[in-house]
């Protein structure tokens, strides 16, 4: 189930070990929910209803604070079902993967639109900018039942800052080790229908030899740079209409080590524009039009090696109804993508049209979910896909939930059309995904626990040759546990993730998988004091090549933070406090133990 193209040349593995990881779906303020799982519209495709039954998990912006974040990676590292692989350090190439399933199969929206290479076939996570997100909403198994292709997984969604109603200016300055500064300034606000965001950050890192020993030719420090910016206005009437325009933009260097190239430039744009009309008795109407655009150029000691461009274009109506208790959702999307790079592709358009259906409903102590999906895509014809999910309220404190869906991914731009590594031939991935699990709330307690199989079949993989080929067949079984404590002036999470995982084809477990994987955050308040610890860690991968072994690891993060004033912050952090030696991604080191000093200004 692990099927990924290749952005530069690279042999990635992962390290593992099992810990018990804070899942963020539990890391709450006092004031935030103390429920399992947190509830978030991209389980139910941006419609006005929440339903519970779906394995998810939100990260909020009180969260990102107060855990000391550098990066959307940090955040991500090791929670309930998802698993990282980094080429070595901040920018570097980093695959996400979840319930086993790979980065290619993982859809990433930033404001409902879809985001990523198509040349690649997954999206860069890596040079998203932490400074301007709101907050991070993650639902894990199939969803291609309401937003189509590469949600086979699971979907991520980024948020950026939204304005709230008065002025709220919030800045950050700060440094630590490997010539580390980072800086941003934001300014948000609103009045009664009104609302607006701007933003701006800059992160740069001296970075460390990431690529020694399996690169003794460039025994050099692999540096990163990137300015981001973003901006949103929003208006909203009292009778339900809205309207809303938003922009991300980031702009990377990162050098790193490879055999023919050894920088690289990333530019991603992301720019929407979303509204509803009126609501007009139980109907509402809601549309969203967005473009996506990732223009990596690639150069080695300076000199230009390549350059990929890719822009998707994106457009979607949805029609909510409400019929009693219940939400039924009608809508119909399209995606246009386009291609342009130095590398001739033989194809460089393609189109997607697609209807869903959606039904949200809640029938005394049973809560369900339903949604259908057509899609039509001018290489690959017809798609069929869909889901069900469940959640039955046993009692006050208990609920069981269930879900079944199906998933497709289509080959990227570079499985289909690379010159001399390609297979115009090859038919888009499947899989079909059971689960059942039960969540439990009981004043400052709060669980969850999901167990799940998927199987799939035709995933690409490269034969002896190096040409994607539709050969493999996988099975993921797996299971998720994540617990809440907050007593009194603590916050206190865990998480863990078991899968087993089997290459049907072969008998041997997919590469880059741990069987353990999990993560612990501790924090506690002190009057105007906040002091925390992470520990995250997991069992020992290996790469396609069974002899490329990648041990587990374990890395414990300090962090504590001084409020002085209404809404300044001295922070102080000490990363991977045992200077532990280790790797996710074969050949490639993660960096040592590192301080770091931040003075924020904000809420």
């Amino acid at each position: 189930m692990f099927s990924q193209s290749v952005r530069r040349p690279y042999r990635a593995a992962f390290a593992c070990l099992c810990s018990l990881p804070a899942s963020t779906a539990a890391l709450a303020t006092p004031t935030e929910t103390t429920t399992l799982p947190t509830l978030n519209i991209t389980a139910t495709h941006d419609a006005p209803v929440a339903f519970a039954g779906v394995p998810s998990t939100t990260i909020s912006r009180a969260q990102i604070d107060r855990l000391q974040a550098t990066s959307v990676l940090s955040l991500l590292e090791n929670t309930a079902g998802l698993n990282l692989v980094n080429q070595g350090g901040p920018g570097k190439l980093t695959n996400v993967s979840i319930w086993g399933a790979g980065a290619s199969q993982t859809l990433v929206l930033v404001d409902g639109v879809r985001v990523g290479s198509l040349t690649s076939g997954q999206a860069y996570l890596e040079n998203l900018p932490v400074a301007q997100i709101d907050h991070i909403e993650i639902v894990r198994g199939p969803r291609s039942g309401q937003y189509g292709a590469d949600a086979m997984g699971g979907v991520i969604q980024i948020f950026t800052r939204q304005g709230q109603q008065g002025l709220h200016p919030d800045f950050s300055i700060g440094g630590g080790s490997r010539s580390t500064l980072t800086s941003s300034a934001n300014l948000s606000g609103g009045t009664d229908h009104v609302d607006f965001s701007l933003g701006a950050s800059h992160d740069q890192t001296g970075g460390f030899n990431s690529g020694w020993p399996y690169y003794p030719k460039e025994p050099d420090q692999d540096g990163y740079h990137n300015n981001a910016a973003q901006a949103r206005l929003g208006y909203h009437a009292d009778n339900g209409a809205r309207i809303a325009a938003h922009w991300l933009g980031s702009n990377a260097w990162t050098d790193f080590d490879g055999s023919f190239q050894n920088q690289s430039r990333d530019r991603q744009q992301v720019f929407g524009l979303d509204g509803a009309l009126m609501k007009l008795g139980p109907w509402q109407l809601r549309g969203t039009l967005g473009r996506s655009i990732d223009r990596l150029s690639s150069y080695e000691n300076g000199a230009f090696a390549s350059e990929f461009d890719s822009r998707r274009d994106t457009a979607s109506l949805a029609n909510d109804l409400t019929l009693g208790r219940g939400l039924l959702t009608l809508g119909a999307d399209q995606s246009r993508d386009h291609v342009d790079s130095s590398t001739q592709y033989t194809v460089t358009d393609r189109r997607n049209d697609g209807l869903y259906a959606q039904y949200v409903n809640q029938i005394g102590p049973i809560s369900l979910q339903t949604a259908l999906r057509h899609d039509h895509n001018s290489q690959f014809g017809n798609a069929n896909t869909g889901s069900i999910d469940l959640s039955w309220q046993l009692a006050p404190a208990w609920a069981l939930t269930a879900g079944y869906g199906t998933g497709f991914r289509i080959p990227s731009f570079n499985d289909l059309y690379y010159p001399g590594y390609s297979n115009p031939n090859l038919r888009p991935e499947r899989a079909h995904t059971t689960r059942i699990g039960a969540n439990w709330t009981k004043d400052a307690w709060s669980s969850a626990i999901t167990a799940f199989r998927t199987r799939s079949r035709d995933l690409i993989a490269l034969d002896s040759h190096y040409i994607p080929q539709n050969i493999r067949r996988a099975e993921v079984i797996g299971a998720e546990w994540q617990l809440g404590w907050r007593p009194r002036g603590w916050i206190i999470n865990a998480s863990s993730t078991w899968l087993s995982t089997r290459d049907r084809s072969t008998g041997t477990s997919l590469p880059r998988q741990p069987k353990w994987s999990g993560r612990l955050d501790v924090d506690r308040q002190f009057g105007r004091w906040d002091a925390g610890l992470t520990v995250r860690g997991q069992t020992q991968t290996h790469e396609v090549n069974a002899s490329q072994i990648n041990n587990g690891f374990a890395t414990a993060d300090l962090r504590v933070s001084y409020r002085f004033g209404a809404q300044w912050h001295v922070e102080a952090k000490v990363t991977n406090l045992t200077n532990h030696v280790y790797q996710t991604a074969y050949g490639y080191n993660q960096a040592g133990r590192g301080g770091f000093l931040t003075l924020r200004y904000g809420r």
